[in-house]
């Protein structure tokens, strides 16, 4: 404890203090105020030496001063419970927020290619509905608007294989994508937007009716036996953030027992930034039917041999000659 006089530490183990508690309680069974103050160990021995009973109880002085040093004392109380707690306490708060942060962070990490959101789902049926939430709409926008080699203009986009990229945490990470493109021979019909119709309402219903026009014309083409040209597509999900950081200010909150965010503060974490994703597309190639007959053939062996390479290549996919064959 502290003197409420001057602000010196009272140690508890000073026996000259309780000496004189003892002395005192020798000529007297009631102890004063000083003595009482002595014994609770609320003054130090120097102030005990200065200070008579009556200075402590009447002395305007002396009262200005403990005055003063509650004040202090009241202070250093605030400044305390504003820095927060110390030591393993402070290391775990601090965590807490660091985690609680990262994962806001990644919640606002930004896609670069996404299908719009489904506002108004009830109007749309399940298979398309299914479509939107699946990787398949994703790996369509990556080769229509991402893939400079293929020219989609004029043509649908169908999905025959995609690959999740093995161990990757995002469905939308792909390995490699396989489609086929077919001429547009139906062309869908678009109306007007409706006055009480907003702008992604109207987007998705645009969406709707090219989804079930493409559907539709492709099941046709197929059933007349007509192919299209067929790609490999080898894209890679890069974040242009990865491994940069900002910093965030913080404040101890002592009413909620955390860490706050703050615009100015002389203590701060490293939080790494929110994601924002891009595609690289490695490789394009055209391939023939024959040529993905054969990937089809022996899709398991292919996707076993990309889980064993850091890195894929096309030459993956092309059937691999035996060692120590020579023609003649």
């Amino acid at each position: 404890m502290d003197c409420i006089i001057c602000g010196k530490q009272v140690v508890n183990e000073n026996n000259r203090l309780q000496k004189k508690v003892k002395d005192y309680l020798k000529t007297t069974s009631e102890l004063d105020v000083k003595h009482l103050w002595i014994k609770q160990w609320k003054i130090c021995y120097d102030c005990s030496e200065s200070y008579t009973n009556d200075n402590l109880v009447d002395n305007s002085e002396v009262l200005q001063k403990i005055e003063n040093q509650k004040k202090r004392k009241k202070q250093l109380g605030k400044a305390k419970r504003k820095q927060g707690p110390l030591g393993e306490t402070r290391a775990y708060y601090i965590e807490r927020y660091i985690d609680y942060a990262t994962c806001k962070a990644e919640q606002k990490g930004q896609h670069m290619v996404k299908p719009p959101p489904l506002i108004n789902s009830r109007q749309y049926d399940a298979a398309y509905i299914a479509y939107v939430k699946s990787s398949e709409s994703t790996a369509v926008l990556i080769v229509r608007d991402m893939v400079k080699d293929i020219d989609t203009k004029g043509k649908w986009i169908d999905v025959r294989h995609m690959e999740k990229r093995f161990l990757s945490h995002s469905d939308e990470d792909f390995s490699f994508i396989i489609v086929e493109l077919f001429s547009r021979k139906q062309k869908p019909t678009y109306p007007k937007q409706m006055a009480e119709e907003t702008n992604s309402d109207y987007k998705n219903r645009i969406a709707y009716i090219t989804w079930q026009a493409a559907t539709a014309d492709i099941h046709d083409q197929r059933t007349q036996g007509i192919k299209g040209d067929v790609y490999i597509v080898l894209p890679c999900l890069k974040n242009e953030h990865e491994s940069t950081y900002e910093k965030h200010y913080i404040v101890w909150d002592n009413s909620h027992r955390h860490f706050k965010r703050v615009r100015e503060s002389n203590q701060y974490v490293n939080i790494l930034k929110p994601p924002i994703w891009r595609y690289d597309i490695f490789a394009t190639k055209q391939i023939n039917h024959q040529q993905l007959r054969y990937i089809e053939k022996n899709l398991y062996q292919i996707i076993g041999k990309i889980h064993k390479k850091s890195a894929v290549t096309l030459s993956i996919f092309s059937p691999q000659k035996k060692k120590g064959l020579h023609q003649n």
